[in-house]
């Protein structure tokens, strides 16, 4: 394809509509698509070539790479909060001057929305009473007899927090590496250290960032959680160690959900105690979709033009 001058890449078909593509025509930029969900290194390098900006929509990685190859490139929006773990090149970008923002917040009433969903459909056994399962018939505990758990109060931590208070949950603590007092009141929860949260919550919620890094719940933590307690995962790929999971489920002693694919071994474990999304799908409304592709488009319209954007990280 021939070189063209104030193009952008948009990857995915997920974000950015008609209506975002006559913004960026609006403000003279054109646009080109490659429409896969996870585009390889070659595909980003021949699809990014000539183009000065780049609104990463799917799950493929901009690794150093791919934006060395990228002469033209002038500015990376990704459409999401988790910037770091699909933009492996950034310090790269960062010594080349492209300039980087993110969506935060975009999503964070839909992830909140099917953290709350899962916490519910297990606790109340919807699976084992359904007809996936076997049950017909089961007392089970409500919420209001169960503490909830949240590690991370960030954007989508501190929704959860709130939601559980009012569905009427027994006590809501959290723990996050920095205290956040002014939420604590205003939420309604409260303050306690890690080995705390593992040892006495009924529901442990995760919602923290990848910056707490690979099997952040390793099997020492798991080890720590009370008998029969329940694990919800909604942050990021990795923050379980899935080894050590598989072995506290296989044996009985706690239940899990959470918003990622597992693999095969998983299948076997009845879905009262185990549940998977086929792909990550917590994030995925049309709301939450087009907040982030309107967030999208004034940042990468900012950074082309080089005016200052409340959403730029690097």
């Amino acid at each position: 394809m021939a070189r063209e001058t104030n193009t952008i890449l948009v990857t995915d078909t997920l974000f950015i509509e008609d209506e975002h593509v006559s913004a960026l025509a609006a403000a003279g930029f054109a646009v080109e698509r490659l429409p896969k969900t996870e585009a390889s290194e070659a595909e980003l390098t021949r699809a990014l070539h000539g183009k000065v900006g780049y609104i990463l929509g799917g799950i493929e990685k901009a690794t150093a790479r791919v934006l060395a190859s990228a002469t033209s490139l002038r500015a990376v929006v990704f459409a999401g909060a988790d910037w770091q773990h699909f933009i492996p090149g950034h310090s790269f970008a960062k010594g080349r001057g492209i300039a980087i923002a993110n969506t935060p917040g975009a999503n964070k009433e839909a992830v909140a929305e099917y953290a709350i969903t899962l916490m519910l459909a297990m606790v109340r056994n919807i699976f084992a009473l359904g007809r996936t399962g076997t049950e017909k018939f089961a007392t089970v505990r409500s919420l209001s007899e169960l503490s909830v758990g949240i590690i991370g109060l960030g954007n989508i931590g501190s929704i959860v927090a709130k939601q559980a208070v009012t569905l009427g949950a027994k006590e809501v603590q959290y723990y996050s590496r920095t205290r956040k007092s002014e939420r604590e009141s205003a939420l309604g929860i409260s303050y306690t250290d890690l080995d705390t949260l593992l040892a006495t919550s009924d529901i442990i919620m995760l919602h923290m960032s990848s910056e707490a890094g690979k099997h952040f719940i390793d099997a020492e933590k798991l080890a720590k959680m009370k008998d029969n307690a329940l694990i919800i995962n909604c942050s990021y790929e990795g923050a379980i160690d899935m080894d050590a999971l598989y072995k506290e489920l296989a044996q009985g002693r706690l239940r899990a959900a959470q918003d990622e694919p597992a693999d095969s071994r998983f299948a076997v474990l009845p879905l009262s105690q185990w549940f998977c999304s086929n792909g990550h799908t917590a994030y995925n409304t049309h709301a939450a979709n087009k907040k982030a592709s309107d967030m999208a488009v004034s940042s990468i319209i900012n950074l082309l033009k080089g005016r200052p954007d409340p959403e730029r990280v690097l």
